[in-house]
This record gives C-alpha cells, structure tokens and sequence, in this order.
C-alpha cells in the first residue's frame, strides 16, 4: 500500500495533485490511497503514526495552523526510513534555500507554477524506485537465509530436469528448492514482477529487448524463451508502458 498524504489549502490545488496521482498510479498495480488536509490539526499527527504501508508526503510551505517545513520536522521525528519520502510544492520558489537547509530529507522541491505535473510524475518515478531498492526474495538454503534485492533479479525459472528454481541475475544464478506458485505470491505485491509462463516470472524491468514471435525476452546478455502465447500481448503492453511505471 502506498499512501499519498497531502498537506495543501487550496482545494483546486488538491484537485491537480490528484489528478497526477491517479494518472500515475494507473500504470501501477499497487494499492494506494490519498489522504488530503487543508488545515493543521493534532489528529493528522495520529492518523499518520497509524498508516501502514509506503508514505508520500506533499506539503505546501503556507498553509493555516502550520507551515508545510513545520509540518515536515514533526513528520520526520517519528518517519525517518526509505519508505517515508517528502515532497515540498509551492508558489514561493525564493523559500527553495530555507527548505533544503533544514535537512528534513526531502526528495525535491517543486514548483507549482513551473510544469508541475511533469516534475511531479518524475518525483514519483524516483520515490518508486527506492521504495522498491530496498525490497528482497529470501528463501532458506542449506540451513541459511539467503536475501535477493528485487532489483537484481532478472527473471525466477523452473529447472525442469530437477525440479529446482533458478534466480538469474546480471552476475549469477541462485538455484534453490521451491516452486513457481509460491514465487508468484511473494512477488505479487510488486508491480515490475510479471508472469510470461507457468514455469517463469520476469522483472519487466530488466527487459531490455522482447522479441513476441521467436519467442525470446532478452536482458542484456541474459536472455529466456519461457513466453506463453497468451500472454505475449500484456507482455508487449507492460513493456510499453516503461515496464510498469513509466508514463
């Protein structure tokens, strides 16, 4: 679950910032939810300590009660981890210098009158990728606990002459005793993750060439023909779309 929490007066404003969410959260298959505030109160302060799940902060400097800075010094005294990430909207760009000088680890500082929608949709892109750098497929191995980041996976492919899994990675291949269907569960909560066939599950990410009719999915030098012909199609479109998160 991601949550979008703005911190805004002006209604209309609200409505643009909306808007950009939806349109980028449409490309995503993760949960998500807006919360939107015009004012400062002491119950926002609980309701945010009660979220679960990933946290995206959009804060106006000049809103009633408390300043959009202010409010973020509260913020970070109780969310200070990757998956909390805060960003500043404002009319008043002289306040850039303030902002930033008071290290309240903010991932940018965005104008509203200076092509809000394409900086803001690049802001999401970057706040997506570090929510899901920090994110890893463990499994039990000989007795350890063996933890591969999301973002090094290429693709998870059935062994069928023994029955193992392989993890392929730009430098290696992790084989390790399990199945697709319980892969797919772990993984199905991150929206690069797609499934081309029974025997295989592929970072669209990673993807950097597809060839539907061969048919091979190359990733780099690495490459799988594990492509079933009804999924070929969804395939191409999530590859279009910048392998899930690009718009």
């Amino acid at each position: 679950m991601i949550n979008f929490i703005m911190y805004e007066d002006d209604v209309e404003w609200i409505k643009e910032y909306q808007k950009i969410t939806h349109k980028f959260m449409g490309k995503n298959d993760n949960l998500y939810k807006i919360y939107a505030y015009k004012e400062y109160s002491s119950k926002i302060l609980d309701e945010i300590k009660n979220l679960n799940g990933q946290n995206i902060f959009l804060l106006d400097i000049e809103v009633k009660g408390k300043s959009g800075l202010d409010f973020a010094r509260e913020i970070r005294k109780f969310k200070k981890t990757m998956n909390d990430q805060l960003i500043i909207i404002t009319a008043h760009q002289e306040l850039v210098g303030n902002a930033f000088h008071q290290k309240l680890l903010m991932i940018d500082f965005i104008s509203k009158f200076d092509d809000l929608e394409g900086k803001l949709l690049a802001c999401y892109r970057e706040i997506y990728e570090i929510f899901n750098s920090n994110k890893c497929l463990s499994f039990k191995q000989d007795g350890e606990i063996v933890r591969i980041p999301y973002n090094d996976i290429l693709f998870v492919e059935k062994n069928t002459v023994d029955d193992y899994l392989l993890i392929e990675t730009e430098t290696s291949e992790v084989k390790f005793k399990s199945n697709i269907a319980k892969v797919e569960k772990l993984l199905s909560d991150d929206a690069r993750f797609f499934k081309t066939h029974r025997s295989c599950i592929v970072n669209t990410f990673k993807i950097t060439k597809l060839n539907s009719s061969l048919p091979v999915i190359y990733f780099g030098k690495k490459y799988t023909n594990c492509l079933s012909r009804d999924r070929r199609k969804d395939l191409e479109e999530k590859c279009l779309m910048g392998g899930g998160y690009n718009v």
